[in-house]
């Protein structure tokens, strides 16, 4: 038995490098295009959050919040970015993104709009943060307001890639007892 479920955590683990490396490079690449009106296009489309997703609605939080955790602080030492105060609040956001959506998603009402309420949520509970643990030079309720707005277009391809994967994937809370 004791092999067997070895075997497990190290399928566990393969599984968990290669979705982290997914989410590392994703972003890296979306980051290649030229800013716009002075913001990395992730800002607006927020390719950190896809993968997350994507990794908690195939295989549980197990492995989602890993990626969720370790992705920003590879990207950012193998890149620079996100810049270092960022980087914290990008962390936090991302594994209470993962939280969140996990909530939502096992909620029959919520499920459908599971990946933009991640985000908003995790928004507004940084910002909240922010106002206790000053991090960034940015003023809180001016950061969660620009970044909000910037972030439309990638609550839009949030938004549709839950849809998507509740429309035409197994979750694995569905999959598992």
């Amino acid at each position: 038995m004791d092999t067997v479920s070895k075997l497990g955590s190290i399928s566990q683990i393969k599984t968990t490098v290669l979705i982290l490396i997914t989410a590392v490079i994703f972003p890296f690449v979306i980051h290649l295009i030229p800013p716009h009106n002075g913001f990395s296009i992730g800002a607006y489309i927020l390719p950190m959050f896809y993968i997350p997703f994507i990794a908690l609605f195939w295989y549980g939080w197990k492995i989602a919040l890993p990626v969720a955790i370790l992705a920003p602080i590879i990207n950012f030492l193998i890149s620079g970015n996100p810049q270092w105060g960022f980087l914290t609040i990008l962390t936090l956001e991302l594994i209470l993104f993962t939280g969140i959506a996990f909530l939502l998603l096992r909620r029959e009402t919520f499920k459908w709009i599971a990946a933009p309420f991640g985000y908003i949520g995790a928004k507004v509970i940084s910002c909240l943060l922010l106002f206790v643990i000053p991090i960034m030079p940015a003023a809180p309720m001016e950061f969660f307001l620009g970044s909000l707005s910037r972030a439309l277009p990638g609550l839009g391809i949030l938004l549709l890639l839950n849809f998507l994967l509740l429309k035409y994937s197994n979750p694995t809370w569905k999959t598992s007892k």
